[in-house]
């Protein structure tokens, strides 16, 4: 992730919640606060590299505390220009750093919130999102297209259009579990030159079209259980669906700071919030999670306009 593009609005939230509180912060809002930071892709100030470390730090009762940014902007408020460099890694690596007693924890946005993230945080932070994304037997182009073109979610569609199963997000990440799912990509050109056999394959030529976002009252992505639920979504660009691993995408909205997941969003419309997405991010990972899957960013399929 590229650092200028890092924000941390709904950590932010959590620990002004905190500040107000003060001794009034209930369960609730701390488990809150250990799901935003486990997801967190947060900046630290100083360079490291393998032989090397540039840590910038401060000593306060014989303890070092390294100091992380929620934002470049808050990172510049407290290093001048020039005067350090920064990176973003995502929460593992500090995790690991305090492990391995290059410091005894953080603080975190010195300048503003100046909240100190102790080793015992660390500590009690378990189960990270899984961040190796390449598997050892990914699914090959052809193999993804019988998988598009196989597609069956009678099932999952059923289970979502029952109203009786609104809320209840075990069994519907049970049901995803046992689900193939499309998200929609756009792209400002026609790219029907790079289909081959039916599939768009980006592996050499880097990125081609941009997932749709659907930002009316926040920013959610948005899955589809088949190519004609996409018939409802307007917009000027080509549109190409993908395959995605539902777990991998949820722990993408969770580390971009988005507000969650919408499934047919033109038909059953079932929106599932950040919030639910941190409370159940682990199951997800457990029920959810096909890595073969996760290459299946690189390639998209066009999908036949209606004459």
């Amino acid at each position: 992730m590229r650092k200028h593009f890092v924000k941390h609005d709904n950590l932010r939230k959590c620990l002004e919640e905190i500040a107000q509180k003060r001794e009034d912060v209930d369960e609730t809002i701390l488990r809150r606060l250990l799901a935003e930071l486990k997801h967190s892709n947060l900046i630290i100030a100083g360079e490291i590299t393998e032989s090397s470390n540039m840590l910038a730090v401060c000593e306060d009762e014989g303890k070092r505390y390294g100091f992380l940014f929620t934002d470049m902007h808050e990172f510049r408020k407290f290093v001048p220009q020039g005067e350090c460099e920064c990176e973003t890694y995502d929460f593992e690596f500090y995790k690991k750093m305090v492990g391995l007693g290059v410091t005894d924890g953080f603080i975190l946005n010195p300048e503003s919130e100046g909240f100190i993230i102790i080793r015992e945080v660390f500590d009690i932070i378990k189960h990270l999102p899984q961040h190796e994304y390449i598997p050892e037997n990914p699914y090959t182009k052809s193999e993804l297209k019988l998988i598009k073109d196989s597609i069956d979610n009678g099932m999952l569609e059923d289970f979502i259009r029952d109203s009786a199963n609104l809320g209840n997000y075990e069994e519907l990440f049970d049901e995803i579990s046992h689900s193939t799912l499309l998200t929609l990509m756009l792209s400002r050109d026609d790219l029907s030159e790079y289909a081959e056999g039916g599939v768009i394959s980006m592996e050499d030529t880097g990125p081609l079209g941009f997932l749709y976002l659907d930002e009316i009252g926040g920013q959610y992505a948005t899955v589809y259980t088949s190519e004609d639920e996409m018939e409802g979504v307007a917009t000027e660009y080509n549109r190409y669906s993908q395959i995605v691993n539902f777990s991998q995408m949820a722990n993408f909205i969770l580390n971009d700071d988005m507000d969650g997941i919408i499934i047919n969003p033109n038909s059953q419309n079932i929106l599932i919030s950040r919030d639910v997405l941190l409370e159940f991010s682990s199951l997800l990972e457990r029920l959810c999670n096909d890595s073969r899957l996760n290459t299946a960013i690189m390639h998209m399929f066009p999908i036949e306009e209606e004459a």
